[in-house]
């Protein structure tokens, strides 16, 4: 039962994260997705999101020398999109991404969906940290601009 409970709120995480990623492109603002993962085992993940790494921005781990904690996915994400990184914002849910967006000059936001608590995330870096990618969007005024 456990597994089952794990599996549902999953599935509600990403479709709270499909809506964030959707109001997003509505307001015409720029985003990508950078993951430690390979592309071969994101596949499902960008599947599940709605995300065509044909369309849109997506970085996995076999593009980039180094995965995080080091900044090199995030790098390319910027460089794709065409932004420099200190005007970006970049959204994790592990200290890893934390200190990722610290060390590349990104500001770097919390949700607590991977399994680290706020202080952890704090500490790591994150200016703030929220529950999951729905109250982000509910928030969304406080780390970025209004479109």
């Amino acid at each position: 039962m456990r597994k089952r409970t794990r599996g549902c709120a999953r599935k509600c995480v990403r479709c709270r994260a499909r809506e964030l990623l959707d109001a997003l492109t509505q307001a015409g603002t720029k985003w990508a997705i950078a993951t430690s993962g390979r592309m071969e085992t994101a596949a499902v993940n960008l599947e599940a999101l709605g995300v065509d790494p044909a369309k849109q921005v997506v970085v996995t781990r076999d593009m980039v020398k180094y995965a995080k904690p080091d900044p090199d996915l995030f790098l390319a994400a910027a460089a794709k999109l065409g932004v420099p990184i200190e005007n970006t914002v970049m959204v994790g849910d592990s200290i890893w991404d934390m200190l990722a967006a610290r060390r590349c000059r990104s500001l770097g936001v919390g949700l607590l969906s991977g399994g680290y608590g706020s202080d952890e995330l704090k500490r790591s870096g994150a200016l703030r940290v929220y529950e999951d990618p729905a109250d982000l969007l509910l928030h969304l005024d406080e780390v970025a601009a209004r479109p």
